[in-house]
């Protein structure tokens, strides 16, 4: 029986794949299947993939090119999926070993849900995006195109809720994010219910941040994510991520302090401006008055 489908898109990250790779096949307490969809992959990819193949859990959908990324690939993949629980992985991060046992869990009672939504970045902060899918609010503002927080490792729902989608996986209009355009679905729902996890079971490496770095330095951060879990297991791993969560209410609260001094600073302006004309010659001659009256007592 498979309790869950992982499902990993890739296209050219032939270096960082078998670490993904082997971040889903560890999952602990449950049965997965790993449906790997290629997006007209090339030789090395291939290569990487080859040693895996032998395991009877991973399949491989070697597809031509598709269009953008290919997702028109991965919503037949899904609909053929054998578990219940459909999770994500991008190529290029990972899933730690509770990862879907924790997201079965919460797929229980809810259609979809998403660990503490943390990244990592190259000068080795960890940050969290404050957001919780458990709360309507945020599915209102992935609705609304705003604040999303939801990057495709980590996200998790049931086949059910997916089966009710009007499109599924399909190409996102230029300039828009493929997994934005995918989960604005899923928030439009009707009745759809969320819940967001509370501990640390799966890490991103954001795209815009890391495709500059050298991929073996890449992989060698993978490895070392891999190490971490395997020396101080979940345990550590809910330790950074009360670090993060710090880290983030700090400057949130410094962020409000500034945009309320800004806030201030405008309004008095506005009132300054919106004044009438024959007011502010006033207002210059009190001032003035004042002063000269000061002047003469220190006088005095």
């Amino acid at each position: 029986m498979t309790d869950a489908s992982i499902v990993i898109p890739t296209f050219r990250h032939p270096l960082l794949l078998p670490h993904a790779l082997r971040s889903a096949l560890a999952q602990e307490g449950v049965e997965v299947e790993v449906l790997v969809v290629g997006d007209g992959v090339e030789d090395d990819t291939r290569a990487a993939l080859e040693p895996f193949l032998a395991d009877s859990r991973v399949r491989f959908f070697d597809f031509e090119k598709g269009e953008r990324h290919g997702e028109r690939h991965r919503d037949g993949v899904v609909r053929g999926a054998r578990g219940d629980v459909v999770c994500y992985l991008s190529d290029d991060d990972l899933l730690f070993p509770h990862h879907v046992a924790e997201m079965i869990e919460l797929l229980q009672r809810v259609d979809f849900a998403y660990p503490p939504p943390v990244i990592a970045l190259p000068d080795g902060v960890l940050r969290y995006r404050p957001g919780d899918l458990s709360q309507p609010e945020f599915f209102a503002l992935i609705r609304a195109g705003r604040n999303n927080f939801v990057s495709l490792t980590g996200a998790s729902h049931t086949r059910a809720a997916y089966a009710r989608l009007p499109h599924g996986w399909r190409a996102a209009p230029p300039g828009k994010p493929t997994d934005i355009h995918m989960w604005e679905q899923f928030a439009a729902l009707p009745g759809l219910s969320g819940a967001g996890g509370r501990r640390l079971t799966a890490i991103h490496f954001p795209d815009p941040d890391w495709s500059v770095v050298d991929q073996a330095a890449r992989a060698a951060e993978l490895e070392s994510w891999l190490g971490l879990y395997a020396s101080e297991g979940a345990d550590g791993l809910d330790g950074l991520l009360a670090e993060a969560v710090l880290r983030a209410a700090q400057e949130f609260k410094l962020r409000t302090i500034r945009l309320s001094d800004e806030l201030d600073d405008a309004r008095r302006e506005i009132a300054r401006l919106s004044e009438p004309f024959w007011k502010r010659p006033a207002r210059r001659v009190k001032r003035s008055a004042t002063r000269l009256r000061a002047g003469v007592r220190r006088e005095v």
